[in-house]
Order: C-alpha cells, then sequence, then structure tokens
C-alpha cells in the first residue's frame, strides 16, 4: 500500500487542484441552490487528495 501511495503521490496532487479549482469555478457561478453543497463536496474531496498527495510524497522520500 505504501508503495502505490508513493506511486501516485502526484497524481493525488494534481486531482486536488483539479477540484479546488473546480470548487472555485461552482460558488463564482452560484446560480442554483445545490452549487454551495456542491462546491462544499468538491472542496472536500480537494483536501483529502491533496492529503494523500502529501502522504504520499512524505512516504517516497522517507529513508530505507
Amino acid at each position: 500500500m505504501r508503495r502505490w501511495l508513493a506511486r501516485l503521490s502526484f497524481s493525488f496532487i494534481i486531482i486536488g487542484c483539479v477540484l479546488t479549482y473546480e470548487a472555485y469555478k461552482t460558488m463564482r457561478a452560484a446560480e442554483d441552490a445545490a452549487a454551495g453543497p456542491r462546491a462544499m463536496l468538491l472542496a472536500t474531496g480537494a483536501a483529502v487528495a491533496f492529503a494523500r498527495g502529501v502522504a504520499g510524497v512524505r512516504e517516497r522520500h522517507r529513508p530505507g
């Protein structure tokens, strides 16, 4: 599991950035009532993906 986390760390960081951008776009174009909860879910997913990416980078640079 640790090896896969280390391998996919950069992908998780990219996914986190994309989800952050989508949440930003959703909040800027808040036309419907579901925009707030949708943006909240996108931001939560971004935080989780970014945290996984940081954990993977940490695992990749762990000695031995």
